[in-house]
């Protein structure tokens, strides 16, 4: 009787088991959207965003992800007018949680940004162009579309150590990944 009720136990208590391919830890991705460009005292306008990145699986859920995007922005009220793009190349950790269809995730990590644009104060337009250094971080959701592609709404934020209070100091952007895994 114990033998019948164990076995009968073991076999109602039992989860079934799936085969499951191998996840490849690589994946190559591209985003589009859209963003808002700020130097250290106002808006410099809203812009498009762009850009490519390849990440890594190094353990777990970690990602290590390299990246290069570009968000221009115009700003065309006002007293004050500006318009250009920024140029970011990124190194970020990615924290996925999760293993199911749906991976929330973190990021952050050292950025390089390459502005270029005018300004237009007063009625004199200036012409101007920086590189700085600085960090970025941002939240998102990835989302499998079968078992190699995924479809990732983020939202991102750079900040960069300027020295001029005319440059771009922060950018926010809200994008959809577009990832194959390799």
């Amino acid at each position: 009787m114990r033998i019948t009720l164990t076995i009968l136990l073991i076999t109602c208590t039992a989860g079934s088991v799936h085969a499951q391919p191998a996840h490849s830890k690589t994946s190559v991705s591209a985003i589009v959207g859209a963003g808002q460009t700020w130097d250290d005292e106002s808006s410099l306008g809203r812009g498009w965003l762009t850009g490519a990145a390849i990440d890594r699986r190094v353990i777990a859920g970690l990602h290590l992800e390299v990246s290069v995007e570009m968000l221009t922005h115009d700003r065309a009220e006002g007293f004050l007018r500006a318009d250009g793009q920024t140029v970011i190349g990124g190194a970020s950790l990615l924290q996925r949680f999760g293993g199911r269809r749906a991976q929330p995730y973190i990021v952050a990590g050292a950025t390089v940004g390459r502005h270029s644009g005018s300004r237009t104060f007063g009625g004199l337009r200036s012409e101007e162009s920086s590189t700085d250094t600085g960090w970025r971080t941002g939240v998102g959701l990835a989302l499998r579309a079968g078992t190699k592609y995924e479809i990732t709404p983020e939202v991102r934020m750079n900040g960069f150590f300027i020295d001029t209070d005319s440059h771009p100091a922060t950018l926010l952007s809200f994008g959809v990944r577009f990832a194959v895994r390799l």
